[in-house]
C-alpha cells in the first residue's frame, strides 16, 4: 500500500516543529525578591541580606556573594534562595552599593543583583551624661549635681581707683535713682588710649608736657592752651568757637569755648576767693578766675562745637565733628527720669521726652543710640519701652583698664565754707593751693580721683551703712545725731547710702532682686587732694553686680555719693567647650571623614523670665579637634567651629561639616543671658553623626 503525500508532509511539518522548540536559547535566572534587614546601620554593625530566585528552564540555582566594602559571613543556600549577614565598615561613600549577589543555573546564565547601604550613627547619641572630664574648658559654667550644664560666674571686685577685668566681658547698666537737680552724661574710655595720648605717664601722673603748670589731659578738655608759641597744642575739635586768650601766673593761655557765651567777650577775672582745702575754708586769698556763668543761654553758649555743644570734644567718641579726636563712649547721654521735660538749662546731649513717674527708665528713646552715643541707624526698639531699662555699654577687652566719666551739667558756684562746693581748679602751687580757678556748668569727674579737678574741701573718708537706708534726719557728718544704723561687729553709727525708695528698686526682679549687705561702704580721699566722685559698692550674694555711685558737686558738697546710682553688671555668659568625643575606633579607617552632625538639645530657663531677660544658649560644632601626628593626637588649641543652626523652639539640627574633612568631633555651648534671674541651663545634649570618604 502506498503512502499517502499529505501524511507524508504532516509528518516532516511535525518533526520540522519540534526540533524548532528544542533549539530555543536557554534565559538567565529571575529574581523574584531581594531584601536587606537594615539598608541604614551604623558602622560595624550587622545586615541580613535575602535574595530568592527562579531558573525558567528549572534547573537548580547556585548563588554567590561579593563585598567591595565590608565583610561577609558564610551564606546559607536554600534551592531557590540565599541568605547572608553582611557587617559594614566605619564609612562608605556616597550612593554605595558595597554587596552584590550573582545567581546562576545550570546553562550557566547569570543574574545579580545589587544592595546599596547607608552606613550612618546620626541617628545615635555619642555624648554621655555630662560629667567633669568630659569638658576641655568649662568658662564661668560647672556641671551641677544633676548633671546639667550651669552658669557659675566668677565674682569680680572692682575698685573705683582701678576698673578691670581680668577677661573679655559684656557690660550693661540700670539707672538705681538720681535725685540731683544737675543733668548727667555717663561715659567711659580705655585707659592706654589715655597712655598712648600722652596724657598719663608712670603710677597713673598726669603730665605737662608743655611745662604751663596744667596737666594736658585737663588742658585738652576744655582746650585751655594757647594757639601759638612754645606751649601751644592742637586743638581737640575742628576750630576754636571764640579766640580769647588770657595770662595767669605770668603764661599764656586760652579761654575755653565751654565757659564763654556766645559773644566770646573776656571771662578772666581775679578776685579774692575762700581757699577750699580742708580746713581753710575760712581763709581768703587772691586768685585767677576763667569763665564764668551767665543768666542767658543759647545753643552756642558754653559750647566748644562738637557732636554734642555741651561735652569737652576728647570725651565724645571720635567723629568728624571733633575732628576724630575724641576718646569716649557715652551709652548714658541724660540721666534724667522724672515727670517733666526739663534737663539742667537745657544743656543734655539729648532731649528729654517723657514725663512718667521716676521707674528707673531713661526718659528717651536708649535704643536710638549706639553705646558709643551715636545715632542707630537701625533702632532695634523704636520709642520709650521697658527694653530701654538696661543700657547697653557693649564688650569690654580683658585687662584693659577702664575710666569712667560723669559730665555733669549744673551751675558753677564757689562756697566751700557753707556748702563744700567749690570751683574746679586748674593750677595748683606748690604748697597746694589753687592759683587759677575755672567756672563753668560743665564739670568732668573721672572714677580715677587723683585726676579730677577739684579740691576735696574735707579731706576726709566718707563711710555709709550699705544696708541701712538714709533718712534725711541723719547727718553724715553727725551720725550719732539720729536715724543711722550700727555697722555691725562695732558701735559705730553710720548714715544709711541709698534711701527707701533706691532699695525698693535694686529688690524688684528686674534689677536682680538685690538686697545690700549690712556692711560698711568707705570712700577713701585722694592721695593728691582732689575730691573722689565715684563709690563702688556690691555684695558677695550678688556676684558681677556693681553699684556706681556718684557724688555730682565740685568740692564733694553732701558727700553722700548717691547723686545718680546704676546698677554695673556684666550681662552673665559662659561658655562649656568639650573634649574629643571618646568611642571611636581606634582602628579607624583612616579614609573616613565626618560628613554630617546632629544636634539635639534639651534646655531650661528660670526661675523668673521676662521678654527682656534674652536669655540664650548656642551651640558650635568642630571636626578637627584634634591633630595627629606619627600615630599620636593632641588637642587643636583653634578648631573649625561651625554654628549649629538651632532657630527658637527648635530642639535639634543637622549640620554638613563634609568640606572640613575632620575626624575628631567636639561641642560647644554658649549660654548667655541678661538677667540674673533667668538663667539657662542645659539639661542634655545628643549628639549623632555620620562619616564617608571620597569614592
Amino acid at each position: 500500500m502506498k503512502t499517502r503525500p499529505f501524511l507524508k508532509w504532516m509528518s516532516l511539518g511535525c518533526l520540522l516543529f519540534t526540533s524548532a522548540a528544542n533549539s530555543a536559547p536557554p534565559l538567565p535566572p529571575r529574581i523574584e525578591s531581594t531584601h536587606p534587614s537594615a539598608p541604614r546601620l551604623p558602622w560595624r554593625a550587622s545586615s541580613e541580606l535575602f535574595v530568592t530566585a527562579s531558573d525558567p528552564q528549572g534547573s537548580p540555582l547556585s548563588f554567590t556573594w561579593t563585598a567591595t566594602d565590608g565583610s561577609l559571613s558564610p551564606p546559607i543556600h536554600g534551592p531557590d534562595s540565599s541568605q547572608i549577614v553582611w557587617t559594614a565598615p566605619d564609612c562608605l561613600p556616597p550612593q554605595s552599593a558595597p554587596v552584590k549577589v550573582v545567581v546562576t543555573n545550570a546553562q550557566g546564565l547569570t543574574t545579580e543583583a545589587a544592595f546599596t547601604f547607608e552606613v550612618s550613627n546620626l541617628h545615635l547619641n555619642h555624648q554621655q551624661p555630662f560629667a567633669l572630664p568630659q569638658f576641655s574648658d568649662l568658662r564661668d559654667v560647672t556641671v551641677s549635681a544633676g548633671a546639667t550644664l550651669r552658669l557659675a560666674p566668677t565674682p569680680t571686685t572692682l575698685n573705683a581707683e582701678r576698673i578691670i577685668f581680668e577677661e573679655p566681658v559684656f557690660l550693661s547698666l540700670q539707672l538705681v535713682r538720681t535725685s540731683a537737680d544737675a543733668g548727667h552724661t555717663l561715659g567711659w574710655m580705655y585707659h592706654d588710649e589715655l597712655v598712648a595720648r600722652g596724657y598719663v605717664g608712670a603710677n597713673d601722673v598726669l603730665l605737662d608736657s608743655n611745662r604751663n603748670g596744667i596737666a594736658d589731659l585737663h588742658e585738652d578738655l576744655y582746650n585751655l592752651a594757647p594757639t601759638a608759641g612754645a606751649q601751644a597744642r592742637p586743638y581737640i575739635g575742628l576750630s576754636r568757637r571764640c579766640s580769647r586768650p588770657f595770662t595767669s601766673g605770668g603764661l599764656m593761655y586760652s579761654t575755653p569755648d565751654l565757659g564763654m557765651d556766645s559773644s566770646c567777650q573776656s571771662a578772666f577775672r581775679r578776685e579774692n576767693v575762700a581757699d577750699p582745702r580742708p580746713g581753710r575754708a575760712g581763709t581768703l586769698y587772691p586768685s585767677d578766675i576763667v569763665g564764668k556763668l551767665y543768666g542767658t543761654y543759647s545753643s552756642i553758649h558754653h559750647s566748644d562745637r562738637g557732636r554734642f555743644p555741651y561735652i569737652p570734644n576728647l570725651l565724645e567718641p571720635a567723629v568728624a565733628e571733633n575732628n576724630f579726636k575724641g576718646l569716649g563712649r557715652l551709652p548714658v547721654l541724660i540721666t534724667d527720669d522724672d515727670t517733666d521735660f526739663n534737663t539742667f538749662l537745657m544743656m543734655g546731649p539729648v532731649s528729654d521726652t517723657r514725663t512718667a513717674a521716676p521707674d528707673g527708665i531713661l526718659d528717651y528713646d536708649v535704643s536710638a543710640y549706639t553705646p558709643q552715643g551715636l545715632p542707630n541707624p537701625l533702632n532695634p526698639d523704636p520709642g520709650i519701652t521697658l527694653r530701654d531699662r538696661r543700657v547697653t555699654v557693649g564688650a569690654i577687652d580683658g585687662q584693659r583698664e577702664v575710666i569712667f566719666f560723669l559730665v555733669t551739667y549744673n551751675p558753677s558756684v564757689h562756697s566751700p565754707a557753707s556748702s563744700g562746693v567749690t570751683f574746679p581748679c586748674l593750677k595748683r602751687s606748690t604748697s597746694g593751693q589753687c592759683t587759677l580757678f575755672l567756672q563753668t556748668p560743665i564739670s568732668v569727674f573721672f572714677s580715677k580721683s587723683a585726676w579730677n579737678l577739684d579740691i576735696d574741701t574735707r579731706g576726709t573718708v566718707a563711710e555709709f551703712h550699705q544696708g541701712c537706708a538714709y533718712r534725711d534726719v541723719c547727718d553724715h557728718a553727725y551720725p550719732e545725731g539720729g536715724g543711722a544704723c550700727t555697722l555691725p561687729g562695732s558701735t559705730q553709727q553710720r548714715c544709711g547710702w541709698l534711701d527707701a525708695t533706691a532699695q525698693a528698686q535694686l529688690a524688684r526682679p528686674d534689677y536682680g532682686a538685690i538686697t545690700l549687705p549690712d556692711a560698711p561702704l568707705r570712700v577713701p580721699p585722694s592721695s593728691h587732694g582732689a575730691t573722689p566722685h565715684l563709690a563702688v559698692a556690691s555684695s558677695p550674694d550678688h556676684p558681677n553686680r556693681w553699684l556706681l555711685g556718684w557724688e555730682d558737686l565740685n568740692g564733694g558738697g553732701d558727700r553722700d555719693f548717691s547723686d545718680v546710682v546704676f546698677l554695673l553688671q556684666t550681662d552673665p555668659s559662659g561658655l562649656a567647650r568639650t573634649a574629643p568625643l571618646p568611642g571611636m575606633h581606634p582602628d579607624l579607617d583612616p579614609r573616613c571623614t565626618f560628613s554630617r552632625v546632629r544636634v539635639a538639645r534639651q534646655e531650661l530657663t528660670g526661675p523668673i523670665c521676662s521678654p527682656t531677660s534674652e536669655a540664650s544658649t548656642r551651640y558650635a560644632i568642630a571636626s578637627d579637634c584634634e591633630i595627629c601626628t606619627a600615630g599620636l593626637c593632641f588637642p587643636n588649641p583653634t578648631p573649625t567651629w561651625i554654628q549649629v543652626p538651632l532657630a527658637d523652639g527648635a530642639s535639634e539640627a543637622v549640620v554638613d561639616v563634609s568640606p572640613f574633612g575632620g575626624r575628631s568631633l567636639c561641642w560647644q555651648a554658649s549660654l548667655n543671658t541678661r538677667d540674673f534671674l533667668c538663667q539657662p541651663e542645659v539639661l542634655q545634649v545628643d549628639i549623632g553623626f555620620e562619616m564617608t570618604r571620597s569614592p
